[in-house]
């Protein structure tokens, strides 16, 4: 892996390959970001936090460039389709050098990370589990590259969103909440109280929600 990254092993060693849980920050973030979540998480995990490609200034990094003009927001769509591209290679890296599951893939991404995390789900969900995405939106770009219902009958999506983000409207993760059900897609949207930010109680249900995946998947697990 040639890429910045912060690791955090299994607790235990795992009997077979661990799942991989691939955290993914926000606009003006870096891989430190979010890798304190490490902790909370389910110790089977694997979990790796991604420094996002697009450099700002030293220290911090966008996925993709975002401009505010009188008409609405401007999106630079070949960051976008840059950035989604290396998520792929780079989840794919992960999974051959950490030796994980690939069928055990998670994304957790907050604002534009949770962005790139649907964008990855909708586009290659055969690389992808589950996605927690934190104050995302669906990025109208990934639309046209959407695979077909059939190829994501195997996702579960849970979009939480602030009712008081005043960056990312709310209205944001419904929109993508509504697209997932159309394509059957097994999904949940949660509003909070809150501002941009990952807040206690998101944190909370979002690590519940990927607890519930693994056991899902686990034979063993009651």
């Amino acid at each position: 892996m040639d890429f910045p990254c912060l690791i955090r092993r299994p607790e235990t060693p795992p009997q077979h390959r661990p799942p991989l849980l691939v955290l993914l920050h926000g606009k003006g973030a870096n891989e430190e970001d979010l890798f304190s979540i490490a902790r909370h998480t389910d110790p089977r995990f694997v979990v790796a936090s991604l420094r996002a490609p697009h450099e700002m200034a030293p220290g911090y990094y966008r996925w993709y460039e975002r401009t505010g003009t009188p008409q609405g927001s401007v999106f630079d769509e070949a960051e976008i389709e840059a950035s989604r591209i290396w998520l792929v290679q780079a989840v794919n890296d992960l999974v051959m050098g950490l030796g994980a599951d690939r069928r055990q893939v998670h994304l957790f991404g907050f604002s534009q990370g949770a962005a790139m995390a649907l964008a990855m789900a909708l586009t290659s969900p055969q690389h992808v589990r589950s996605v927690v995405s934190i104050a995302g939106r669906l990025l109208r770009a990934c639309a046209p590259l959407a695979a077909p219902p059939s190829a994501l009958a195997h996702l579960s999506v849970l979009l939480q969103h602030g009712s008081q983000d005043d960056l990312v409207p709310h209205a944001e993760s419904a929109l993508a909440c509504q697209l997932f059900a159309e394509l059957g897609v097994k999904q949940g949207f949660k509003s909070y109280h809150a501002g941009h930010t990952i807040s206690p109680a998101m944190l909370k249900d979002a690590l519940d929600f990927l607890r519930v995946q693994l056991d899902a998947d686990t034979p063993s697990a009651s």
